[in-house]
């Protein structure tokens, strides 16, 4: 069973919207603006969600596993799509995506071997998915996501393998399984670390009443030398006169969200979204805190975005 944070209970998405047109990069630098509020502790709305959202994170599979086990930071991680792979028809890319798999050939049946890596030399030992297993993992069948049938992609064989994915401890190598799938030009590899084993964030999922009203931060771009002051960036309006972030601070925990104040006036405003930076700063350096956006719910790792 794949453990998940609870959009429902923990997670809540972005609370701007962006115009159809998208949200473009500012050009211009980090800019201090003064907030409505006295300090960055925020406005009794966003120091309750910030409360509610702290005692969510400290009761979650997540925290728990978030220094010293493994976490995914994105469902599709589990079958990583390599940079340079394409799709040869629409039918084929929703098969993919809807785990549309049938098996047309034979599965090594030997266990497999081997440790999830971390790029600073730490390691663990995880249970393993065996090959067919791993099969069912992939082929989960789900409905077709396009207007039309997807049909379904043919497996004919399988070999260990090992892919690189983010997580909440930095890049690792962790075991897979690599697929042959003959309507493709190139493998399909499956994470093979048994699913009780491990804890991914959730995606996309429609936003829960809680955290409508206060307004979230897609990304921590960067942390200080000395861990008090973090840089953050979130989606803004083109119309926005000012803007920044507000954080709350307990002994586990550091959560943020974001402000904007509407310039005045009655001048039409563009439809597109502006990604806004901001920074805030801490009363102590932020040592192995996790940062977690107001909004969502979910904790941000540096580069990584909440959806």
């Amino acid at each position: 069973m794949r453990l998940t944070i609870s959009r429902g209970a923990a997670v809540l998405g972005a609370a701007l919207a962006v115009a159809a047109c998208g949200p473009q990069r500012a050009a211009s630098p980090v800019t201090t603006h003064a907030p409505p509020a006295a300090d960055q502790n925020g406005p009794a709305a966003f120091a309750a969600r910030a409360r509610q959202v702290t005692a969510q994170w400290e009761q979650s599979a997540a925290a728990r596993a978030w220094r010293a086990g493994l976490v995914l930071l994105d469902a599709s991680d589990l079958t990583p799509v390599p940079f340079d792979a394409g799709f040869g028809s629409q039918q084929q890319k929703d098969a993919f995506a809807s785990g549309h798999f049938r098996l047309a050939g034979t599965l090594p049946a030997q266990p497999l071997a081997g440790l999830v890596r971390w790029a600073d030399g730490s390691t663990l030992r995880l249970p393993l998915l065996t090959a067919r297993a791993a099969f069912a993992e992939l082929a989960a069948q789900r409905p077709c996501g396009g207007p039309y049938s997807c049909g379904q992609l043919t497996v004919t064989g399988a070999q260990p393998d090992v892919v690189t994915v983010p997580t909440s401890r930095g890049l690792a190598r962790v075991p897979a399984w690599r697929f042959t799938v003959a309507e493709l030009g190139w493998p399909v590899s499956e994470v093979a670390v048994g699913r009780s084993a491990l804890v991914v964030l959730p995606g996309h999922s429609p936003i829960p009443a809680p955290g409508r009203s206060t307004p979230g931060i897609n990304e921590l771009t960067a942390v200080s030398g000395d861990g008090r002051t973090l840089t953050l960036s979130f989606i803004g309006s083109a119309c926005d006169a000012a803007w920044g972030a507000y954080r709350y601070q307990s002994g586990a925990t550091v959560v943020v969200g974001s402000w904007q104040r509407p310039s005045a006036g009655s001048s039409p405003c563009p439809a597109v979204g502006i990604f806004r930076t901001a920074r805030v700063t801490l009363s102590r350096p932020l040592g192995t805190r996790v940062v977690l956006d107001v909004a969502s719910g979910l904790p941000l790792a540096p580069g990584f975005q909440v959806p």
